[in-house]
């Protein structure tokens, strides 16, 4: 029996006659009964309880049941049944967890004592039962708050996330920006992408943008629907300081310009780093119709965007900047007279102005001068190599150019790392300095003849008169007679020789182009160079019909005699002078051959340029055959060498035969 029980049996609304069988029945636990009647509180639990169900007290005792049940839970009951339907049996039995039924006191002593033992299990299983649904309850409120906190967490967590995706899609909305600013190539596409970011809020109409540049012209680019629209305005006082300007005179400047009403505008000024842009001023407008929480978000939009907005515009005024520099550069470069050239070390043009050759990438020598070698003293390698500007004189064809030779540095690069060429064409001015040089070497020549006929006439005019008179005395078989008379004529050849050479020194109006015979002026030619002449034998074959030409015969003669006399400067004693003269087709052809040492190969192009000369300092000047090339070609003519000769050398003159 647990201890804690002081009742060990009680009998509930026991009738009287039953409860003397009942009591001599448990008469070994008569000291541990109760009788209790309806309605008597219990204050301590028994361990088991007999009620008596009989046909009549079937409602009392299913009350005292639930009243008694809901009291005592672990507590064996026992039924005393008499005459009782078995359906009512059968309810409370189930209902009120009947330990067992009896019909009568028989046996009632075992069923006591099996109650009692079944009290304890029932006990034992009820606060065990208490114990799970206390902790059960624990844990229910342990879950519930479990569920709270995750809740709260959860939450929390969401709302954080919340917040960081919308920062995230933020993010990647500015990235996005940015990857689209940066691909842009003009300032209208900046705009275009302006509207479509700012276009999220409601409220902004499409910008505008305002920039005065240091040309003090204001542009004004505005949207007209989806098309973009620039307009250029003379700078004026209404734009002198952009960022000063009031709201009120921004809205009526823009109506003026473009020709509408203006709302709210908000405007953000732009900050240049770029010192190229120091006397740039620009201003992105904007006009709106905000609420006061929208003008929040705006100016946070505007913020994180402004930065990118500001250095994307930098970047294309910087580049529109250099490529207006860049065409202004490139306009002067081509609009230059002369062929302009940027070369590599390799000889490989880089850039070229419109003077000179279309094509790129190739070699300056074969797009200028036709030639699969550098041109001869092209002044490039040395400009490499000492990095100075260096000139020198090259020949294409019939023209000499004066190449002036830059070196370019570049950064990164050890010295310099292209050259810059210019080619002025200098053909002409050489050319006028050769014969200015050679009329001034004809015009001494002439001074000198003029002083000495004037010194040699009179004494040779008193020889020929004098001869004359003692002519007169003689007969003219005597041998004085004879000799007077060859007196007389060389006195005669005297003045013939210094009238050739006045002729030959000649200027003026009297030495313009007139039809002269080329075999008549060659003999008054050869008579000047017999000194030349004397140890050389001559061979001298002349049409035998007169061969005209229309030249200035001063000039013609300096022809003939700076090629007859470097024919003779170029043999020794009894080498062979040949001069022949021919008509050929409708040219006269003339010829002087001699059988000196010839002209090398590697000279030979160079010979007709001005200033070359082969002969030692002091014996020639390099114009002679530079100035008869000259004359001959401007009279239709060619002078060419021909090298192909076994001995010697030839050149060749062909000049147009007058008509007749």
């Amino acid at each position: 029996m647990p201890e804690s029980s002081e009742i060990l049996l009680c009998a509930v609304d026991i009738r009287p006659e039953s409860k003397s069988s009942l009591t001599e029945g448990l008469a070994q636990f008569k000291d541990k009964i109760v009788y209790v009647d309806p309605g008597e509180p219990l204050t301590l639990e028994p361990l088991v309880a007999i009620f008596e169900l009989t046909q009549g007290n079937y409602t009392n005792v299913d009350e005292q049941l639930a009243e008694f049940r809901a009291q005592f839970e672990s507590t064996t009951i026992i039924l005393l049944v008499d005459k009782v339907e078995p359906q009512f049996l059968s309810a409370l039995l189930s209902k009120y967890d009947i330990f067992a039924a009896l019909s009568g006191p028989k046996g009632i002593v075992k069923s006591v004592e099996k109650g009692i033992d079944n009290f304890a299990e029932q006990k034992e299983y009820n606060d065990t039962l208490l114990r799970v649904k206390k902790q059960n309850k624990s844990l229910e409120s342990l879950k519930t708050n479990l569920q709270d906190l995750v809740h709260e967490r959860t939450k929390s967590e969401y709302e954080e996330n919340k917040q960081m995706e919308g920062t995230v899609k933020e993010l990647q909305s500015l990235l996005r920006f940015i990857k689209n600013v940066g691909r842009l190539e003009t300032i209208e596409e900046l705009m275009e992408q302006i509207r479509d970011e700012f276009k999220k809020i409601r409220g902004i109409m499409p910008p505008l943008l305002i920039m005065a540049d240091n040309t003090r012209s204001v542009r004004v680019f505005s949207f007209q629907g989806k098309q973009l629209i620039e307009k250029r305005v003379n700078y004026s006082k209404e734009f002198s300081d952009l960022k000063s300007m009031t709201s009120e005179k921004m809205k009526a400047t823009l109506s003026n310009i473009l020709g509408r009403p203006f709302g709210k505008l908000s405007s953000l000024d732009f900050k240049f780093k770029a010192e190229e842009l120091n006397n740039f001023e620009a201003l992105l407008v904007f006009e709106e119709s905000l609420g006061e929480k929208q003008k929040g978000s705006f100016s946070v939009y505007s913020k994180e965007r402004w930065p990118i907005i500001n250095m994307a515009l930098e970047s294309l005024l910087l580049k529109e900047s250099l490529h207006n520099i860049a065409r202004q550069w490139a306009r002067t470069f081509n609009e230059m007279e002369d062929p302009i050239i940027i070369l590599d070390q390799n000889y490989k043009m880089s850039l070229s102005n419109a003077d000179f050759h279309k094509q790129t990438n190739t070699h300056c020598y074969e797009a200028f001068a036709n030639r699969d070698t550098p041109c001869k003293d092209c002044p490039i390698q040395e400009t490499f190599s000492s990095e100075q500007p260096k000139t020198a004189d090259i020949r294409v064809g019939t023209k000499i150019y004066r190449v002036h030779s830059y070196p370019i540095r570049m950064q990164g690069f050890d010295g310099a790392s292209h050259v810059i060429n210019q080619y002025v064409d200098v053909t002409q001015s050489i050319d006028l300095q050769s014969r200015v040089i050679q009329g001034e070497k004809m015009a001494a020549v002439g001074l000198l003849a003029g002083n000495i006929a004037h010194e040699l006439n009179n004494p040779l005019t008193g020889i020929f008169s004098l001869s004359d008179l003692l002519l007169q005395d003689f007969e003219p078989e005597s041998n004085l007679h004879k000799d007077l008379t060859e007196v007389k004529n060389a006195a005669k050849r005297c003045q013939v020789i210094i009238k050739d050479l006045l002729d030959f020194t000649e200027v003026g109006e009297d030495s313009r182009a007139k039809k002269i015979d080329v075999n008549d002026l060659l003999r008054k030619t050869l008579p000047l160079l017999k000194m030349a002449m004397r140890t050389l034998n001559s061979n001298i074959d002349l049409f035998e019909e007169p061969l005209y030409v229309k030249l200035n015969p001063q000039l013609l003669q300096q022809v003939l005699f700076n090629l007859i006399n470097n024919a003779c400067q170029a043999m020794e004693d009894n080498g062979y002078l040949y001069v022949t003269t021919a008509p050929v087709k409708n040219t006269v052809e003339i010829r002087v051959r001699d059988t000196g040492p010839g002209i090398p190969n590697d000279v030979a192009e160079s010979v007709f340029e001005p200033f070359f000369t082969t002969k030692e300092e002091g014996k020639g000047t390099g114009l002679g055959l530079s100035m008869s090339k000259s004359v001959v070609e401007r009279a239709g003519g060619t002078l060419q060498l021909n090298n192909e000769i076994e001995e010697g050398a030839e050149f060749i003159v062909q000049l147009p035969m007058a008509e007749t």
